[in-house]
């Protein structure tokens, strides 16, 4: 069978400070690391995407292809799985894909923040093949290419090839636009809620969550602008206010179940 190289939509991700923190950091905080990037890579399984047009009954499913290498994540979801049905248009294929992809990022940054990372990251469209250990495509150069050269911030920002077309982008929840005009993925309102499975010691784990990360983040910034790593604080300055502004947007019954407000999250002085 040929391989198959094909219009897949396409994340890069990766851990901000991980060379210089692994590179000093506990044999703790390593094994932490390490576990994370195990879970993640068996993510995979755990986000088919299944979904029914009403009408006619029709379910689709697919899985991300999801790889890693150090502290590297490329994750990609085929298009034509999709868009082979004639039920799925465009938009709800797209709904689909960003729906699915906006769960595992909330997720993957609440681990990661967890053990002191921050992520950042880019997204587009375009061919890619990805399979067997190997991720090869035109997708994956520009998708590392808006990470390192564009998002700058602690954001997975979207390429224009996803944004030029209207039904990825219109009236879609899971991307917003930000001040400097660029687009990028909403994760920040769904942390709270993706910190811990569903169960029975949700609410207490989420609790524990925050407890902890309040915190390391109220650390980082008074370490950070001590020390005058201004590089640095910047982003966890714009990272701390996304995530108020994040809680923010969440029912205010939930909050208020939670005991949570978005002050919680601390300001640089």
């Amino acid at each position: 069978m040929d391989p198959k190289y094909e219009e897949q939509f396409t994340v890069f991700v990766d851990f901000l400070g991980f060379s210089e923190v692994s590179s000093r950091t506990d044999d703790t905080t390593r094994r932490e690391i390490l576990g994370l990037l195990l879970a993640l890579s068996a993510l995979r399984g755990d986000f088919g995407v299944q979904s029914a047009v009403i009408e006619t009954n029709k379910t689709t499913t697919i899985k991300p292809a999801i790889s890693t290498f150090s502290d590297h994540i490329v994750i990609s979801f085929p298009l034509e799985p999709i868009y082979k049905d004639a039920e799925f248009d465009e938009h709800i294929g797209a709904f689909i894909i960003l729906n699915q992809f906006s769960s595992l990022l909330s997720r993957l940054a609440a681990a990661a923040l967890r053990i002191g990372f921050l992520i950042r990251g880019g997204a587009t469209i375009g061919n890619l093949y990805h399979a067997s250990g190997v991720v090869f495509g035109e997708a994956l150069v520009e998708a590392f290419q808006i990470e390192s050269r564009t998002s700058v911030y602690p954001r997975v920002v979207v390429s224009s090839r996803i944004t030029s077309r209207p039904k990825w982008i219109d009236n879609q929840p899971f991307v917003v636009k930000d001040s400097d005009g660029l687009y990028h993925f909403d994760y920040f309102k769904m942390l709270l809620l993706s910190a811990s499975p569903p169960g029975e010691n949700f609410r207490k784990n989420t609790k524990e969550w925050l407890d902890h990360i309040v915190p390391l983040i109220a650390r980082n910034l008074t370490e950070l602008e001590n020390a005058g790593r201004l590089n640095e604080l910047s982003k966890w300055a714009w990272f701390a206010h996304q995530l108020r502004q994040g809680i923010g947007r969440l029912p205010a019954g939930l909050l208020q179940s939670f005991g949570v407000s978005p002050d919680i999250i601390p300001s640089p002085k």
